[in-house]
């Protein structure tokens, strides 16, 4: 079981192992200016080598590549575009990147540009970076015939929850629901604190279950897309900022729609009451706001506590309760104050 554990998940896509350290210039670069842009081209990562100039056009096109070689031996004062070979091999960054490192082997090139659908550079592909995809999926192919699977750390995790002693079930789920209990008192806390704008404004009450409910519906989840899409090997190292920032998103997205509902009912509702219209923003900044942490703290959780070496399943709920209650309570509150002072 300790190999299972030990391995890193491995890359579904050339996207994920490209990397973005080279040097580009449109095909209009003197040569000169190319030179001098390798010598001033610092990599962040000692171990990375620049063998080829990257040409592209205006919009990012990749439409060229020279050889260093190639360019040393240019007059500096011709353009790039007179120079660059047109001719081109290239990976579609949606490659499988097993596919990706037969092609580098096949070609025996060091390096390769990883394009997109349009065209446009993203990134190269470095040999010694396939090296490790080879070695990835050599040993997952070993760890599969030895009987393991990237969901063994997962079963031993919910083996761990189902059929451990009570004690130790105690020990696995109580600690965070404590931390829950604290972040509900703290929450309690943040409503005593805007009491008198609750007094003044009573309709602002109806809405607070709503938008705790709400956050905890899409907290849960986004965690539980995310604790499955880690057992199963779906996000890993490699793409985690990716699926962060989609999540972000899409949480912004959901927040858009929901909120729009929300502030719609809050203003219908009140529609007599002169501050109907200053009820209705503040439901909605409150709803988007909600979604919106709610989604990335249940992606950005359950990844601490995985690196950290705790369950996630056990360990997410509470903490992503604890904190999207809280900044919701914050915003809303906070927001509503400001907007309905006139009323306090």
């Amino acid at each position: 079981m300790e190999a299972a554990e030990n391995l890193e998940f491995h890359a579904d896509r050339v996207g994920e192992v490209t990397d973005d350290e080279y040097v580009a210039v449109t095909q209009e670069t003197f040569v000169g200016h190319a030179i001098d842009d390798f010598r001033d081209f610092e990599p962040v990562s000692d171990e990375t080598t620049v063998y080829y100039l990257y040409v592209t056009d205006n919009a990012g096109r990749l439409v060229g590549v020279m050889s260093l070689r190639e360019l040393l031996n240019a007059p500096e004062d011709d353009v790039v575009e007179d120079h660059m070979v047109t001719d081109l091999v290239t990976i579609n960054a949606d490659a499988d990147p097993e596919m990706a490192a037969d092609e580098i082997a096949e070609r025996d090139f060091p390096a390769l540009p990883v394009i997109d659908d349009g065209g446009f550079l993203v990134g190269v592909l470095r040999t010694e970076d396939m090296i490790e995809v080879v070695e990835e999926e050599a040993t997952e192919d070993i760890l599969k015939s030895a009987g393991f699977s990237f969901a063994d750390v997962e079963t031993s995790r919910s083996s761990a929850i189902l059929e451990s002693s009570i004690p130790r079930i105690l020990r696995l789920r109580l600690p965070w629901l404590i931390v829950a209990l604290a972040g509900g008192l703290l929450a309690g806390g943040v409503i005593e604190a805007y009491e008198d704008t609750l007094e003044a404004v009573v309709a602002l009450a109806f809405f607070v279950p709503v938008i705790m409910d709400m956050g905890g519906n899409v907290g849960t989840q986004a965690s539980t897309i995310f604790v499955r899409g880690l057992a199963l090997g779906h996000i890993d190292d490699r793409n985690a900022m990716r699926h962060f920032a989609r999540e972000g998103l899409i949480g912004l997205l959901i927040g858009v729609i929901i909120g729009t509902i929300g502030a719609g009912a809050a203003y219908v509702w009140q529609i007599d009451e002169p501050y109907a219209l200053e009820l209705a923003t503040v439901v909605f900044v409150g709803l988007v706001s909600v979604c919106v942490v709610a989604s990335v703290v249940g992606y950005v959780i359950p990844w601490i506590m995985n690196k950290l070496g705790f369950d996630p399943a056990a360990a997410s709920d509470p903490l992503i309760t604890t904190v999207k209650d809280i900044t919701a309570l914050l915003i809303y509150f906070g927001l509503a104050a400001v907007l309905l002072a006139e009323l306090l």
